[in-house]
């Protein structure tokens, strides 16, 4: 069975990603979803490194994009990780966001998230985090990229 047969983009196929391992975390169709997520992630990393040469040939080599690596891809990974963790989830653009989450900030500094104080949230994108100097809002990253929740905290 195709899983993802009408994907255009990374941040599609994650999307649905995100609704198949909401609905079958755990069973053995993750596992076929799964490799056909890596396979698809492998084609578009591809054409998004096509695309990044031809930007680059008109920028100095400072300003140069970094080619996209599938194989470092931890995206799938950690959602799995995080997804039962009662908290806000949430992934704006391709960046996973963990909002009200204090009770679990170790695991998730463990995970690779950084604390963002001006945003109140923990944020996870498969890199290295790097000084980043935003005075964008969440609400304006979420009209610029798009938003999907993930998972909302229970209250006990």
């Amino acid at each position: 069975m195709e899983y993802f047969g009408n994907v255009d983009s990374i941040e599609q196929l994650k999307a649905d990603y995100l609704k198949y391992l909401n609905k079958w975390k755990g069973s053995d169709m993750m596992t076929e979803v799964r490799k056909q997520y890596e396979e698809l992630l492998e084609t578009f990393g591809v054409e998004l490194n096509k695309q990044i040469d031809e930007e680059n040939k008109q920028l100095p080599t400072e300003k140069q994009k970094r080619h996209y690596d599938p194989k470092s891809d931890k995206f799938a990974d950690t959602l799995e990780k995080v997804i039962d963790f009662n908290m806000n989830i949430e992934i704006i653009g391709q960046w996973i966001w963990c909002f009200d989450s204090y009770e679990y900030r170790e695991q998730l500094k463990e995970l690779g998230f950084w604390y963002t104080a001006s945003k109140k949230a923990w944020v996870f994108n498969g890199q290295q985090k790097r000084f980043i100097r935003s005075r964008n809002t969440v609400k304006t990253l979420r009209e610029k990229w798009g938003s999907e929740i993930v998972r909302e905290k229970e209250e006990a």
